[in-house]
């Protein structure tokens, strides 16, 4: 899903790309590294910048990796070309401040592509209510999200239902990491094991045709 993503934004050399939630770098590597761009990863994770940090020695290409809150963070207006964020913003309840502050800080042309955990249409059952409570997440149906991108200011705002694809690649994952279990039970543990996999099989029921767990993909642009 990067590449065919990262390939909407059409990059160019020199353009800078803020990544809101950028884990450990698999992104902002590919991005530097295949388009020359230069890209800024921010995550609240300290472990996973760390991890991102080792990942960047030895490697030619620009980026840089920074603990730091997106909601918190300031950067002068006119600052990116691209800001990038994948499976992120479900933790943020104020989006639509972020996103006036992601409209601040592109330059004109520039644009946004998110992807993002999102819901059915209406309210949730009890149970996926729940859910999202426990887990402290903000979800909206694909279209509301893609209207606050339009409030805060964007246009060509594209919003799509990429549920099938995500319950794909979930699958896929899943698949792999059975075929792994022995390795990785040697690794971490068995409970470890049991509750990864008990949770995958939890989301891809979430994330079926029938289930209430939506997966979009937003791309905007600030004129």
């Amino acid at each position: 899903t990067t590449k065919e993503f990262v390939a909407k934004l059409d990059l160019k050399p020199g353009q800078k790309v803020l990544d809101v939630g950028c884990g450990i770098g698999g992104g902002d590597f590919y991005m530097a590294e295949n388009f020359d761009a230069d890209v800024f990863g921010i995550d609240l994770s300290i472990n996973m910048v760390s991890f991102a940090l080792e990942r960047a020695i030895g490697r030619k290409c620009s980026v840089e990796f920074e603990v730091a809150d997106c909601t918190t963070k300031t950067y002068p207006d006119c600052s990116f070309d691209v800001i990038y964020s994948r499976d992120t913003i479900l933790h943020i309840h104020d989006k639509p401040a972020l996103f006036r502050s992601f409209f601040k800080w592109l330059k004109p042309g520039g644009k946004v592509l998110i992807s993002d955990y999102c819901k059915s249409a209406g309210p949730p059952s009890l149970e996926f209510g729940e859910y999202i409570k426990q887990r402290g997440y903000d979800l909206h149906d694909v279209q509301a999200y893609g209207q606050m991108l339009k409030d805060a200011g964007f246009d060509d705002v594209i919003a799509e239902d990429r549920t099938d694809q995500f319950f794909k690649v979930l699958q896929k994952e899943l698949d792999s990491l059975e075929k792994e279990k022995d390795d990785f039970i040697s690794d971490f543990s068995k409970e470890d094991y049991n509750e990864i996999v008990s949770g995958w099989k939890s989301k891809l029921v979430r994330s079926s045709s029938a289930g209430e767990q939506r997966w979009g993909l937003f791309i905007a642009t600030k004129k």
